[in-house]
């Protein structure tokens, strides 16, 4: 059975990795981003002519779109029919990325896609189809070096985070 993944924040350092295994894995895959272009871009710097392979782009549905400008029903009509939502939002960590709009971003995220879920949820009871929308969301808030060996976070560091 092929599974269904939404990925927000498709086009992000983590996003366009997930987006491309899942594609690798064989799973069809929805995306919310701003540009359909970027998002080819990054899939294909990743993996050079992957977006130029049909047995890829055959099974990604992208909607351009900011997450946080669509509507409680689209976002619902999104979702519907997936068997995961994954959350790759997050902040750059500089100034801008943290402290100027939209600074709630993935919280806000969070809770329209939480939403959308269970309204999924609830529809997939009354099909009976008895599936569940599962929601991953992923970060690295603590996260000072990802390549590994994490340095000691200087005070200030601590305080904001």
């Amino acid at each position: 059975m092929t599974t269904t993944t939404l990925v927000v924040g498709a086009t992000g350092a983590t996003g366009k990795h997930v987006v491309l295994q899942l594609l690798q894995k064989k799973q069809n895959v929805r995306a919310v981003a701003r540009s359909k272009e970027r998002l080819f871009n990054s899939l294909d710097e990743i993996l050079p002519e992957s977006t130029r392979d049909l047995n890829i782009v055959s099974r990604l549905d992208v909607t351009e779109a900011s997450l946080l400008d669509l509507t409680q029903d689209e976002l619902e009509k999104i979702v519907s029919g997936c068997d995961a939502v994954v959350s790759c939002l997050g902040h750059n960590m500089n100034f801008k990325g943290l402290f100027l709009p939209p600074r709630r971003l993935v919280s806000e995220a969070a809770k329209r896609l939480s939403g959308a879920i269970e309204a999924a949820n609830k529809d997939n009871e009354k099909e009976t189809s008895g599936r569940t929308t599962k929601f991953i969301l992923m970060g690295s808030d603590g996260v000072a070096n990802p390549s590994g060996g994490d340095d000691k976070r200087t005070c200030s560091e601590r305080v904001v985070l």
